[in-house]
């Protein structure tokens, strides 16, 4: 009897702890570690992407198929048609349209232009006629308006005629896709035998001799900011070279989301060493007590208990690496990243991505930075 009840203890609790659920798996988050916006020069560093000086979208003028692209020869010395990353020079025919049906136009704008001409002729020495015997009173003034209205008509249909031949001479010459700029192909959109409709990009070409980046400051920094100023660019995928650049254009009007102004800074670029897409950190301007304060990106802020916000400060390492709510004061928004007046502390680490998926002394996993 007493093994029976035991038995059925034992059952019991294996269905109580079979009932409980499993454990949580321990969050897996990214950090970003609390810097100052202060620089060892006193400056404000802003990032942006680096753009091409100027970027030219070509297109087609009239519809038709691609019979050609522009072949170039590569450093291995193989030849192959042009695509990204490959440069043109000014007056480069880099693609062509089949022609056939253009030239048939033109020859039939010469067919009509050459009745037209005839008619005009023959209403012109009719008109001289009619003057002539006009002047005799050998014809009525009916007719001889008649004659003079027959003149101009035919003279408008030959202008006309020969306006719709140069038309087809110029689409003729517009089947050959011809580069207006120095460039480096950009993007490639097209293939031989693709057909192409009018207006279609089929190439965008970039001017890279300069390259330039675009800062959004907030209006109390525009005071320290002049056109032509000098300023200092560094970037990460070019370590130890700074690269001195000059705003080149200064926006009349704030952003009307972010409420920056639009600053233009251009880089020359004579030695290719700049690529569309890097990475800059620009100096500009003198600190105001705004720009020397941390920013985060607004995925890093939570509630706070009570009122305001807060974020996950991460303390510890390894397998004691645990999330603390801290409360924090909030200052201006600039962009998608927010400036901490108070709470923080330069070099601590915060949860920027799963900040709201953790709990306070939760035990957490530090994935790696990512690289832009």
């Amino acid at each position: 009897m007493k093994t029976s009840n035991v038995l059925l203890v034992s059952v019991c609790l294996l269905a109580a702890c079979s009932s409980q659920p499993p454990p949580r798996p321990i969050p897996a988050v990214r950090v970003e570690m609390v810097t100052s916006g202060k620089t060892a020069g006193g400056m404000a560093a802003y990032s942006a992407v680096a753009q091409p000086k100027t970027t030219s979208p070509l297109a087609f003028r009239g519809p038709g198929y691609i019979e050609q692209i522009m072949v170039v020869q590569a450093s291995d010395g193989r030849s192959h048609a042009i695509g990204k990353g490959d440069r043109v020079r000014r007056g480069d025919v880099v693609a062509r349209l089949r022609d056939a049906e253009y030239r048939d136009q033109v020859d039939q704008a010469i067919g009509h232009v050459g009745a037209a001409r005839a008619a005009a002729e023959k209403a012109r020495l009719d008109f001289d006629r009619a003057s002539r015997l006009f002047a005799t009173q050998s014809i009525t003034k009916p007719e001889m308006e008649a004659a003079t209205a027959q003149r101009q008509g035919t003279e408008s249909q030959l202008a006309a005629a020969e306006a719709r031949l140069e038309e087809a001479r110029v689409a003729l010459r517009d089947t050959a896709l011809v580069a207006p700029v120095d460039g480096d192909v950009l993007e490639k959109r097209a293939e031989l035998g693709v057909f192409m409709a009018p207006g279609t990009p089929t190439f965008v070409l970039g001017d890279v001799s300069a390259v330039k980046v675009v800062l959004g400051l907030p209006d109390v920094a525009l005071r320290s900011v002049t056109q032509g100023q000098p300023v200092a660019v560094t970037t990460d995928a070019l370590p130890g070279r700074t690269f001195t650049a000059r705003v080149s254009r200064i926006a009349a009007a704030a952003d009307p989301v972010t409420r920056n102004f639009d600053i233009e800074v251009e880089i020359p670029n004579g030695d290719r060493l700049w690529k569309p897409g890097m990475i800059a950190s620009v100096e500009i301007g003198t600190l105001t007590p705004q720009d020397a304060l941390p920013r985060l990106p607004l995925t890093a802020f939570v509630g706070a208990p009570g009122d305001g916000f807060a974020v996950m400060v991460i303390e510890g390492d390894g397998s004691e690496t645990r999330a603390r709510l801290r409360q924090v004061e909030l200052g201006e928004v600039a962009g998608n990243r927010v400036a901490v007046i108070r709470g923080l502390t330069p070099g601590e680490r915060v949860i920027t991505t799963g900040a709201s998926m953790v709990a306070d002394g939760e035990r957490v996993e530090v994935l790696p930075t990512e690289v832009p």
